[in-house]
């Protein structure tokens, strides 16, 4: 029974380390494309502008998950 619970302790430890990591690489990446976004946008090159619109593909699904990360962080402290 003791065995079962620290499997299942350690295993729980090691998915929140992960998803910590991963949040972590999420808001970089995040940070990136919109640094890249806004000096892409401010140039006159047409190659540039349109290479700065396309990177919204990637940054819209990446805000959501950063407004969820945020809200769960925020549920966590509150509740």
């Amino acid at each position: 029974m003791l065995t079962a619970i620290t499997t299942t302790t350690t295993t729980t430890v090691v998915a929140l380390t992960q998803a910590a990591v991963f949040g972590a690489i999420g808001v970089v990446v995040l940070i990136a494309l919109l640094i890249a976004k806004e000096l892409l946008s401010a140039s006159e090159n047409e190659k540039a502008l349109l290479l700065g619109r396309i990177t919204g593909v990637a940054i819209y699904p990446l805000l959501v998950v950063f407004l969820t990360i945020v809200a769960v962080q925020v549920v966590a402290v509150v509740g």
